[in-house]
């Protein structure tokens, strides 16, 4: 895909026929990823909230591994969703995974956190921005939350679970 971040290409030279397709329909497309991305400003919170409140509910234990867990997993899933909204505006799903997921996979394996528990979680990301997000805003945001959640759930088990 083509994002914004990208028209440096066409300092030095025009756009391919294909590539002006691309942009055509990126323009078409700006002003709904606009407003999503406005309303996911606003919800953002609620979501995450509503997320931890599951989160503590499932795997109480966390605080006995890490204790400062709860409050580093409302931090990093604000962060993730507020990436995912940015990604989603920017119509760049690779651009998720070079900026933020790589990292942070390999950040969560060494918690030795479980391929379960990072699919549950954000698996209630994404049904708690569901609940709350327009259905034009979810429909926009929902192949984000989906490609997160199965990137970041996609590590091997570890030896001795910490969640």
């Amino acid at each position: 895909m083509l994002s914004v971040i990208r028209l440096d290409a066409f300092r030095d030279r025009f756009p391919a026929p294909a590539e002006r397709d691309r942009l055509a329909t990126y323009a078409e497309g700006i002003g709904p990823r606009v407003l999503a991305a406005q309303e996911m400003e606003q919800i953002k919170a609620e979501c995450v909230e509503e997320c931890m409140t599951q989160i503590r509910r499932l795997y109480p234990n966390i605080p006995r591994f890490h204790a400062s867990g709860f409050e580093k997993g409302t931090r990093d899933n604000t962060l993730l969703l507020e990436y995912m909204t940015k990604c989603m505006l920017l119509d760049d799903v690779k651009l998720l995974d070079e900026q933020v997921l790589t990292w942070v996979r390999t950040l969560f394996k060494s918690f030795n956190f479980t391929p379960k528990f990072m699919r549950d979680n954000f698996t209630l990301l994404r049904e708690a921005v569901r609940q709350r997000a327009k259905p034009r805003t979810y429909t926009l945001m929902e192949p984000y939350l989906n490609h997160t959640i199965e990137y970041l759930s996609d590590i091997p088990e570890p030896v001795r679970p910490e969640v």
